[in-house]
């Protein structure tokens, strides 16, 4: 037994000294061992694997947008994480075994690191923020320490605590760092400073970390980002050397392609070889296959280069090419179109070809993109550009028709018409041409393929007993040479053949013009005398329509006025434009406007001419707030003051108004309005003055007041809320002209019903009749009542409880619903009121869709007071 017991005591130690280990508190040295490695290979290592699956997936997902600045880091993109729920709850209870099972281990706090980085990827921030934090302040080590709160940079960035962000890359720029935790710093330190839109720090940062990384597709992107930033900042030999550094870590293809492209951007050039060298470097790259997809982006760039030296003429072309490149890229294709919009808008000054140019570009244009607001802006200013345009050049064209005399109306007609039958022959000539041209590529086409060779169709049978195959090629033969009879010499003997012909030296007229009212074609001297009264009845004879035209003009010669100075900053076009209006329409309703506008562009380089428009405006106009301007050029400033004290005697008016002091109200409005004319707040004085005179005088003089201010105050704010008041008061009389028309009957000995009116609200029309239905099972159980919802006007709904057997049943209803035992009184705060009504006044009521039409009826024939 002894021997036995000898035999086996290494195993029983052995045996026992691993139980013991297995706890997670014990500390000894064999425990520690293998808790560290449980910890490590059992929890951390699948857990960590696991999120950097997530990571790595997000990092994919992420396109780059070499137009724009790349990222730092990958957007957090929620799509993903919510898709990856699975394993980033394995990642959290992988974790938590370590944390919890090997709590000696010394990967307990790189195990709280993982559910902190989970916690911000989740949106959790402030979970995340306790987490990293906890680490900081009960960790083992200084190492994992500092990279809990290098990830709590980007959990602080994430939530936009950006002060809090600051303060920890401030207090680790401090700290003696490892290598790998520095470049982190510096990493989520760049990524920080790209978030809050400060590039000199983001460019200091990622020179900093891109030292201290290896060799890869990372250290690639940082030296791509930061040739990007020096670019921008006009740096272009350090942007040169960055971009070449990009080449040499070995990138992607596309981070490869747009560095080699971006190079010819920031090439120093000394002289015109140089220029020659980087034009044939585009070239280059437009000929090598792997680039086929990029060829938009490469036309782009050549746009760019010969933009960047000046020839505006060479650069269109190549963005044109750019954009019928571009294929399945919108983004790069509405660059293109916007680049030729400000060209065609800014240097070249042809806004009808900016605008088509600007309505591509913002059709297509992401909206994600930073410029795509002043795309969008820019391409409605043209757009109502263009229809001032349009409105001036056709009214004026009309007008001259109408002052012309017939014989030159005549050989206007005639003229006009030879040019579209002109137009329209060449277009038919061009579609002709080519619907010949593709029906002999698909001919060929056709002849080319084996199966017609074999007298085959495409299932493989013989050609003419595939009866698809036949059918497809009657039709095509149908398409080239119409509907044709079974005989010989088709082609020269049918009359459709030299129809066909002849066609071509004609022109093909809408049916509309060629055909008669009975269906019948018109023959050519009825069709020339038709589209004859169609000029004729085009143009404005009557002064009727002639004043119309005029009108139109002229507010498009001030609206076109107004886009020059004020959207285009065209200021010479502007003054050219006031001008021409004033010179045309010498009595408009804008002319003080425009000499005060034409008296400020003059001021400075002609004085003579700006005197001229000053004593004009001042003399005629002299009330006038322009007048007011050249006169006394502070008057706009006094105004202000003044505007600024009425301010406060309004503010005491409208406090004594809403306390029904109307004698003091009115008092203080006096006051304003006697001492400070002419303020910015006159409007809302003489308005709360109408609706005093609405609580003190009577509708007829409130009335009155409000048609007053509507007349004066055409411009005002407040100009809808008057009308809105006396659209209110217009409907209140016709209300009370239908109301006085509605009579009820004193019938009560019937059926009767118990009302509650409410403003319309879905989810009281879900819970009220329950609650009144469910009262009045509680009280009146012996009779039988249902409660409905019905909609009994466009504000307003009803709850019908029926039926009450007489009037005292629902007398003594309506006061016990009325007490304090109401089901309705948890809804104090609506606006509701309720009654009984007898069932033959309750069909004249609900016709009525007058609320308060049946109130005094039942006042006086019910007398109950709750």
């Amino acid at each position: 037994m002894k021997t036995l017991f000898l035999k086996y005591r290494i195993f029983i130690y052995g045996l026992i000294l691993a139980i013991t280990a297995c706890s997670p508190a014990n500390t000894g040295v064999t425990s520690y061992a293998y808790h560290n490695v449980t910890a490590k290979f059992n929890a951390y290592f699948i857990a960590n694997e696991k999120l950097n699956e997530v990571l790595e997936e997000i990092k994919d997902a992420h396109k780059n947008n070499f137009n724009k600045t790349l990222k730092v880091f990958a957007p957090i993109d929620t799509n993903i994480v919510n898709a990856n729920e699975e394993k980033i709850e394995d990642v959290i209870k992988k974790a938590s075994i370590a944390i919890q099972r090997h709590k000696v281990s010394k990967w307990v706090d790189d195990s709280y690191i993982l559910v902190g980085i989970v916690r911000m990827l989740n949106q959790e921030y402030e979970e995340s923020i306790e987490t990293f934090k906890y680490v900081n302040v009960n960790g083992k080590d200084d190492p994992t320490k500092h990279r809990a709160l290098i990830n709590l940079i980007r959990t602080f960035t994430e939530y936009k605590e950006y002060n809090n962000a600051l303060a920890v890359i401030d207090y680790l720029n401090r700290q003696k760092l490892t290598k790998s935790n520095k470049r982190d710093l510096y990493l989520n330190a760049a990524h920080f400073y790209q978030i809050t839109n400060d590039p000199n720090n983001v460019i200091n940062y990622l020179s900093a970390a891109v030292e201290l990384m290896k060799k890869g597709e990372e250290k690639a992107k940082v030296h791509y980002i930061l040739a990007q930033l020096f670019q921008k900042a006009g740096l272009d030999a350090m942007a040169y050397d960055n971009y070449q550094n990009v080449l040499k870590n070995q990138p992607p293809y596309a981070f490869s392609f747009h560095a080699r492209l971006n190079i010819a951007q920031v090439t120093e050039l000394s002289k015109g070889a140089d220029i020659k060298k980087i034009r044939k470097y585009f070239s280059q790259l437009l000929k090598d296959g792997k680039n086929k997809e990029f060829r938009d982006k490469i036309y782009y760039e050549m746009a760019e280069f010969e933009l960047k030296q000046g020839n505006i003429k060479e650069a269109i072309p190549f963005y044109e090419s750019s954009i019928s490149e571009s294929i399945d890229n919108p983004r790069q294709k509405s660059f293109s179109y916007h680049k030729l919009g400000v060209l065609y808008f800014d240097k070249l000054k042809s806004y009808p070809l900016a605008k088509a140019y600007y309505d591509s570009a913002a059709s297509i244009m992401p909206k994600d993109e930073e410029i795509y607001p002043q795309v969008e802006t820019r391409q409605k200013v043209l757009s109502n550009f263009i229809t001032q345009i349009d409105i001036i050049q056709q009214n004026d064209s009309l007008l001259t028709l109408a002052s012309m005399d017939s014989t030159q109306l005549g050989q206007i007609f005639v003229q006009q018409r030879n040019e579209r039958l002109a137009r329209e022959k060449e277009e038919s000539k061009q579609k002709r041409k080519e619907e010949r041209n593709k029906s002999n590529i698909n001919q060929q086409n056709s002849f080319s393929t084996p199966a017609m060779q074999t007298n085959l169709g495409a299932n493989g049978k013989f050609y003419f007993y595939d009866p698809t195959t036949v059918a497809s090629g009657i039709n095509e033969f149908k398409r080239i040479w119409g509907d044709r009879s079974l005989q010989d010499n088709w082609r020269t003997n049918d009359k459709k053949v030299s129809d066909r012909e002849s066609e071509e030296e004609g022109v093909q007229l809408s049916d509309e013009l060629l055909v008669q009212e009975g269906g019948e074609p018109l023959d050519e001297e009825a069709q020339l005398e038709k589209e004859r009264n169609a000029f004729y009845a085009s143009i404005p004879f009557s002064e009727e329509r002639q004043v119309a035209l005029n009108e139109e003009m002229e507010v498009a010669y001030y609206k076109l006025g107004n886009i020059y100075n004020f959207d285009l900053k065209e200021k010479k076009e502007a003054a050219e434009t006031y001008s021409t209006l004033l010179t045309r329409y010498p009595e408009t309703e804008y002319k003080p406007e425009l000499l005060y506008l034409l008296y400020i562009f003059h001021k400075e380089t002609d004085p003579v001419e700006a005197n001229k428009y000053a004593d004009e405006l001042t003399s005629n106009f002299p009330e006038t707030i322009f007048a007011k301007l050249i006169i006394n050029p502070n008057y706009q400033e006094e105004s202000n003051l003044a505007s600024a004290k009425v301010k406060v005697i309004y503010e005491k008016a409208f406090k004594a108004y809403d306390v029904d002091s109307f004698k003091l109200a009115l008092s203080h409005i006096a006051d304003g309005l006697e001492n400070y004319p002419e303020n910015e707040y006159e409007d809302n004085l003489k308005l709360l003055e109408a609706l005093i005179t609405g609580k003190t005088e009577g509708r007829t003089n409130y009335v009155y007041k409000l048609q007053q201010f509507v007349k004066k105050y055409p411009e005002s704010e407040l100009l809808d809320f008057a009308k809105q008041l006396l659209q209110a008061v217009d409907q209140f009389n016709q209300q009370q002209l239908a109301k006085n028309k509605i009579k009820y009957t004193p019938y009560f000995d019937q059926a009767h019903y118990f009302v509650v009116i409410y403003e319309n609200n879905k989810a009281l029309s879900g819970i009220l009749p329950g609650e009144i239905e469910n009262f009045a099972k509680d009280f009146y159980p012996n009779e039988t009542l249902n409660a409905g919802n019905l909609v009994f006007n466009a504000d307003q709904s009803m709850i019908l409880l029926s039926e009450f057997k007489d009037r005292k049943t629902a007398e003594s209803f309506y006061l016990k619903f009325n007490s304090d035992a109401s089901p309705l009184k948890n809804f104090s705060s609506l606006n509701f009121s309720n009654f009984i009504i007898s069932k033959d006044n309750f069909q004249i009521f609900y016709q009525s869709k007058i609320p308060d039409s049946y109130n005094d009826f039942f006042k006086e024939n019910y007398n109950l007071i709750p």
